[in-house]
């Protein structure tokens, strides 16, 4: 295996761990909440060391990265509203929550598989060239 393609696993590992462990996140309380916390916080690990190792051979990638980072970002707005809804709990709407949270799982979900698969045509398809 190319070091190109284990670079390219790395990255999709680090995608599944981490878009796993968010949306669980989203639902856990407890000990599962601190569980989950820490993977997902591997999996972003995981993405910034695979992040420096492939920019260093091909700095273009870093799109690809950038868009994963903004899928994560996502998630912001569902925490700082969970995190108002503690101390003023007639503000917390759950069922806007849920609805919320479903969203931008699935919107995150597609958007990660879309940027792998774009990742991929990148990097081990062969450009089209039309020649006359």
């Amino acid at each position: 295996m190319t070091e190109k393609a284990q670079n390219f696993g790395l990255f999709v590992l680090a995608n599944l761990v981490t878009f796993t462990f968010i949306a669980l996140l989203q639902v856990a309380e407890g000990r599962l909440f601190f569980l989950f916390l820490v993977a997902m916080h591997a999996g972003i690990v995981l993405f910034i060391v695979n992040k420096k190792r492939f920019t260093a051979h091909d700095p273009s990638v870093k799109q690809f990265y950038d868009r994963v980072y903004l899928y994560l970002a996502l998630y912001i707005p569902l925490m700082l509203y969970k995190l108002v809804g503690r101390p003023f709990p007639s503000v917390y709407d759950q069922t806007l929550a849920s609805l919320a949270m479903t969203c931008v799982i699935g919107i995150s979900v597609a958007g990660s598989i879309t940027n792998a698969v774009r990742f991929y045509t990148y990097l081990f398809k062969e450009p089209v060239t039309y020649t006359q």
